[in-house]
């Protein structure tokens, strides 16, 4: 895998895909996805050697979940609803196995915590997506202490933002955010010494807990 086109999907908020060329029909599902499941509920990337478990909640909002999954030596992707059964050919809206992945859409998801289990070696990059009008729309930094306004359509309350690696890793504490004008709302962050994603979570219009993710890998300021 070339590293600058990794960079270049990374910081765009592209969705890189591991294909064989013989799965390329499949390709479709993934270059539709900003158009079908424009939110990032979740999103991490990095490097494999095991198993690791992701958890991310599906709030009232969510009317389908799509997840991809691709992971370098795959062994298994296994996603499992909040009562723990786990997700099928049929029990699925849509599931995809290929070879270094897998893609799973999920229609009117029950509300709760959700989870990922991927193990294999080698480079993994997870999104979950949503169709859901609970979006986080755009995230402007500025200055060297930088100041963050988020813009979020939805209903919800009680939000807090969090700074996470590219991996899905918390650099930060949560804290509230403050509202400065409909839809928009601002936070002072100290940014890290390394790459950086927003992630946003609250309740929804029915007090569950949500999140979102906004997609675009951050680079922080060279010091001065």
């Amino acid at each position: 895998m070339d590293p600058a086109y990794l960079n270049i999907s990374e910081s765009t908020g592209g969705q890189l895909f591991l294909f064989q060329k013989n799965e390329v029909a499949q390709a479709s599902l993934v270059m539709n996805v900003s158009y079908t499941h424009p939110a990032t509920i979740l999103r991490a990337i990095g490097n494999l050697s095991g198993t690791r478990d992701f958890e991310f909640p599906v709030d009232s909002a969510v009317e389908s979940v799509l997840v991809l999954a691709s992971l370098q030596c795959r062994n298994a992707v296994l996603v499992s609803r909040p009562n723990g059964t786990e997700l099928t050919v049929a029990n699925s809206a849509q599931s995809v196995d290929l070879q270094a992945g897998r893609i799973l859409r999920i229609d009117q998801p029950e509300a709760g915590r959700w989870r990922v289990r991927l193990s294999g070696t080698g480079l993994f990059v997870l999104s979950v997506l949503a169709k859901t009008n609970t979006k986080l729309t755009e995230v402007t930094l500025s200055g060297a202490r930088q100041s963050v306004e988020v813009h979020l359509a939805g209903q919800f309350s009680q939000l807090r933002l969090q700074l996470i690696d590219a991996a899905g890793n918390p650099l930060s504490e949560a804290a509230p955010l403050e509202q400065t004008t409909a839809g928009s709302y601002q936070i002072n962050i100290t940014p890290p010494a390394e790459r950086f994603r927003i992630l946003v979570s609250g309740l929804d219009a029915s007090a569950l807990p949500f999140q979102r993710v906004y997609p675009n890998l951050f680079q922080p300021h060279p010091p001065k």
